[in-house]
């Protein structure tokens, strides 16, 4: 039953990812990803190369989709790789436990809240670091990042919002 809320999930993110928010022109500033929270939900449980091969998927999807020519790849898979130990680490959860499950508020209390707003800024780091390669106009790179991540955390919980009871069954 999750297997198919989750397959759901991902093609209700990539649509409105592809034919919306990338064709969205809100303002320079403002360009929201939502993909990534396909990689920040997954199972407690999912190993390390199921991690890295979403990862790439969803790097190389997103690339072919925006014409981006592998930066999204690039982002993508570090989030994915460093996905569990910071979970982990800022949850409070230990490898050895057998906690299983979709991570999420019912499960992981506040804690959910600050690994899930930590995974979206580092991807945004990530993301608008890499696509700007510069410190020139350093102002607006941390004001296109901030504005940004506002509204992808928005979106995203929106999203957690709507898929969550069906995730957590």
């Amino acid at each position: 039953m999750r297997a198919r809320v989750y397959t759901m999930l991902t093609l209700v993110v990539l649509f409105v990812q592809v034919f919306v928010l990338n064709n969205l022109s809100i303002s320079p500033l403002v360009a929201p990803m939502v993909y990534i929270i396909l990689i920040v939900m997954m199972p407690i449980e999912s190993s390390q190369w199921k991690m890295l091969g979403v990862g790439l998927l969803l790097g190389v999807a997103m690339d072919i989709t925006m014409g981006t020519a592998g930066l999204n790849t690039l982002v993508t898979l570090p989030i994915a790789f460093f996905r569990r130990p910071l979970l982990y680490a800022l949850t409070g959860l230990s490898p050895m436990s057998k906690e299983e499950g979709i991570p999420s508020v019912k499960r992981l209390g506040m804690r959910f809240h600050r690994y899930f707003v930590i995974m979206i800024v580092l991807h945004s780091l990530l993301f608008y670091f890499a696509e700007w390669l510069s410190f020139d106009n350093f102002g607006i790179l941390l004001l296109r990042i901030l504005c940004s991540t506002l509204c992808s955390l928005v979106l995203d919980y929106i999203i957690i919002m709507l898929f969550m009871k069906r995730l957590s069954a």
